[in-house]
């Protein structure tokens, strides 16, 4: 059997082609492309079958998309794209696709990683629950969960991205109020992304009033900020990008901290999207755990979670594959 999986994100299209034989799944094909240059997801396939030359048919096809699934329907949350189940089965020439949101391929494709596709980035101090939950931030911010029933893993999907900011410290609430001001929602999503991190760089600029290097703006014009500000935070080599990256990692750390409790007791918690591993030596730093483990009265609890980071981007890809390999073994 052929099968045919993608992992379709704001940013990168990730798509792979394999062949069942017997119990054994050969990947054959594997290529990213940037969403951004197409407009659809139909151009994308055609260009990866072209790329390849791939003519034979396509058995079943599974695509993880970055948007909540409706029967069988997803608007992707950072691309103007519909995607259909029953346009791509006219497509692929199959009756078998199957769209599934992209942070419930997280989850499932969790168990298809290795040893060293994880950084612990604190261990717990004991295991209170089997059950797991996940959070990253890419282009967009994704959350899932995962429930333990003995002798699997079950995965239930969110859209917890699109959830309400709540702000931790004075910093925080006085960024909340500024776009508060020009917009009636502040998700959290909106802060914890790509786009989100360049707003909190404006934050620091226009209200707290860093001042902006001439170089960091250049830069700017033909990178994409977000990679220009972490780069140069992490250089330790510009304030106003140091600075937006910490406020970065208090909220990413607090929002960690917020999804274990809405799914606890749980005993892990993994880190997942394109971000995280970009910046693995602020997200292992005391401040993520800090802001992590500052619950209140469940600040003891919340030390007693394993948190892992995953550092295989493909984690979404593999869960597409999983699932079909598990529909078709």
């Amino acid at each position: 059997m052929n099968f045919l999986v993608g992992d379709i994100g704001g940013t990168n299209t990730r798509l792979l082609f394999s062949k069942m034989n017997g119990n054994i799944c050969d990947v054959l094909y594997e290529k990213s492309y940037f969403s951004q240059q197409f407009s659809c997801l139909n151009e994308v396939i055609n260009k990866f079958l072209l790329d390849y030359d791939i003519t034979g048919s396509i058995d079943a096809a599974c695509f993880a998309i970055a948007g909540p699934v409706e029967n069988g329907t997803v608007s992707v949350t950072n691309l103007p794209w519909l995607i259909k189940e029953d346009e791509l089965n006219e497509e692929l020439h199959t009756s078998h696709v199957k769209l599934i949101n992209d942070f419930l391929a997280v989850a499932i494709g969790i168990s298809e990683l290795k040893e060293n596709d994880f950084v612990i980035i604190q261990e717990g101090q004991e295991q209170v629950s089997s059950d797991a939950a996940i959070i990253g931030a890419g282009t967009g911010l994704g959350a899932a969960h995962l429930v333990w029933s003995g002798n699997q893993y079950h995965p239930y999907t969110s859209e917890a991205g699109h959830t309400g900011f709540a702000p931790e410290n004075a910093l925080q609430s006085e960024l909340l109020i500024w776009l508060q001001q020009q917009y009636s929602h502040v998700s959290l999503e909106m802060l914890l992304s790509g786009k989100g991190l360049v707003t909190i760089y404006e934050f620091h600029h226009k209200i707290i009033g860093l001042n902006e290097s001439l170089q960091v703006k250049e830069a700017m014009k033909t990178n994409d900020p977000a990679q220009v500000i972490t780069e140069y935070a992490l250089a330790d080599t510009d304030e106003l990008c140091q600075k937006t990256l910490a406020c970065f990692i208090d909220i990413y750390g607090a929002a960690a901290g917020n999804i274990a409790l809405n799914y606890y007791p749980i005993g892990e918690i993994y880190i997942a999207g394109g971000i995280a591993e970009k910046i693995k030596d602020k997200i292992i730093s005391p401040a993520f755990i800090q802001a992590f483990v500052n619950k209140g009265l469940l600040s003891s609890n919340m030390k007693k979670i394993t948190i892992k980071l995953i550092t295989q981007d493909k984690v979404g890809l593999y869960g597409a594959l999983a699932m079909l390999k598990s529909t078709y073994l």
